[in-house]
């Protein structure tokens, strides 16, 4: 590798990694050898005036369209010759000779005047030359070539020696051209340096001159809510369901990068309730994994904005929606009351207000008033819009019921409070969003739709609208799906006699039960 001439300047070019020839400077003030710039030029086509440059890719123009146009970096030049010198001389290996053609003769000594290296026929060649009697051609010994280079560099590196011979070989013009580019180079650098936001606020942890909007995105990376977690039971994958229940801790994990420091002293978990009323909930700093602890107790039902911010910023995640609904009421029923479906009653479902749905093999699903009156049918026997094969899986996702059918295989849904029919999903088979059987069905809380598909042996995830989500595959026959507070998916598996139990995303697998006897028989 070529040796440096200064601890700052590598006489070598960028481009081919060694020791300058003919080098020329760009406006940009990067040189490179002609040949490479020749070479760059080419690869960028003839007919275009400019040329990138390969350090720094600025575009400049070429004078006259031609590389030959730049200014030639005598400098460089020179300092490159010197550093190829040098390397020559402290070279154990034989330097040939610069004069003749015969490559085996070693050379012996350097001519300091013609920058030569002669061997021992050319030396007397060259003493015998009346235009060289005189110049100083020294023997080939280290210590000896290495003083008298050390002098010589000393010489040439002197600033006045420098400025002569500059001035010497080189045009006036030239001169004045390269002095006019710096210093436009120059006065450019100082007036962006003038533009740069020097003015910082003090005893302000994120106060700089940079948008707000900026800082706003830098300080979203310093976190994120990951999970939500009842028990502070580390859940598997994913965000858990976002509900919640009156009166009942709620905790939440927060994500923080390592290193956060005192910064981490800054968050603050706030709840606000639709109608806007603020709660504010207590955050618990836990440094030894890098993770915080967001807690709340809902005071009433409705629905709630998780917000976890550092000095007033929201981080990545927040705010997080969270749904509070009652909790249940355990009271033993008396006064049991039965419902007359028709012949076979299948999926059940209650409403909000009070209302049950229930499905009839008969191919309807009868609606009953809270005390069982029968209020009114949805549907008939068919396979037209809005009727039944056979009604199966009843599910409420507020005023939509969703209905799937057994012997249709598909899944229509109705607006709960009249009965009309809105649209329906899926179709006989076993591609995406088509079904062989479908039966028990579910909701995760967050727009979606889960579909036990018997035959299939998987569940179906769809969004409320009917759009194919993904497919969680099961080990067996799935019968019906349930989503936990948790956000775990657990599916019965009929023809295997257990449940199997999938991460909120349905992408892990964590685990499979049976009941304490051993196992489940036909679990529906």
């Amino acid at each position: 590798m070529a040796e440096n001439t200064s601890p700052a300047i590598t006489m070598t070019c960028e481009v081919c990694s060694e020791y300058y020839t003919d080098p020329l400077m760009l406006p940009c003030l990067h040189s490179f050898c002609k040949k490479c710039l020749i070479k760059a030029k080419e690869k960028q086509g003839s007919a275009d005036t400019s040329l990138k440059c390969p350090t720094c890719d600025t575009s400049v123009n070429l004078p006259d369209g031609k590389i030959e146009g730049l200014t030639h970096n005598l400098w460089f030049e020179h300092k490159s010759k010197e550093a190829l010198i040098k390397k020559k001389i402290v070279s154990k290996e034989a330097v040939s000779c610069d004069e003749c053609d015969d490559s085996s003769d070693a050379a012996v000594v350097y001519c300091c005047n013609c920058g030569q290296f002669l061997c021992d026929y050319c030396k007397k060649g060259h003493k015998r030359n009346k235009k060289k009697a005189n110049h100083n051609a020294k023997r080939n010994s280290i210590k000896k070539q290495l003083d008298g280079f050390c002098k010589l560099v000393k010489q040439v590196s002197h600033g006045r020696h420098l400025a002569s011979l500059v001035s010497e070989r080189t045009d006036p013009g030239e001169v004045l051209s390269v002095k006019k580019l710096i210093t436009n180079q120059l006065e450019e650098c100082i007036e962006e340096y003038k533009k740069l936001p020097l003015e910082i606020e003090e005893n302000e942890v994120f106060s700089t001159c940079l948008d707000i909007t900026a800082m706003s995105n830098e300080i979203c990376k310093y976190g994120g809510v990951f999970e939500a977690d009842p028990d502070l039971n580390a859940i598997d994958s994913g965000l858990a369901i976002p509900l919640g229940t009156v009166k009942k801790e709620r905790k939440f994990k927060v994500s923080l990068p390592a290193g956060i420091g005192k910064a981490a002293s800054y968050l603050k978990g706030s709840f606000i309730k639709s109608d806007g009323n603020k709660e504010e909930g207590r955050v618990v700093i836990v440094n030894d994994n890098n993770t915080a602890i967001v807690s709340c107790t809902p005071q009433s039902i409705g629905e709630y904005e998780l917000s976890v911010t550092i000095r007033g910023h929201h981080i990545k995640g927040s705010p997080y929606q969270l749904s509070v609904k009652a909790s249940r009421d355990y009271t033993t029923l008396t006064n049991q009351r039965s419902f007359n479906v028709g012949n076979g009653t299948t999926g059940v479902a209650v409403h909000t207000n009070g209302a049950v749905f229930a499905g009839s093999k008969d191919g309807f699903v009868q609606v009953f008033s809270e005390d069982g009156t029968a209020v009114r049918r949805i549907g008939s026997k068919g396979n037209g819009n809005g009727q039944f094969g056979c009604p199966w899986g009843l599910l409420l996702v507020g005023d939509r019921l969703y209905v799937s059918d057994d012997n249709l295989n598909r899944v229509q849904y109705f607006l709960a409070t009249t009965g009309q029919y809105i649209g329906q999903l899926g179709s006989k088979g076993n591609r995406n969003g088509q079904f062989s059987r479908p039966f028990g069905m579910s909701t995760d809380g967050k727009g979606n739709i889960l579909v036990a598909d018997f035959n299939n042996k998987r569940v179906q995830v769809f969004k409320e609208d009917g759009t194919f989500v993904q497919v969680i595959q099961c080990d067996g026959n799935a019968t019906d799906v349930a989503v936990d507070n948790e956000g775990k998916i657990h599916v019965t598996i009929s023809t295997e006699h257990h449940v199997q139990v999938f991460s909120p995303d349905g992408k892990t697998h964590l685990d499979t039960y049976k009941n304490s006897a051993g196992n489940f028989n036909y679990p529906y």
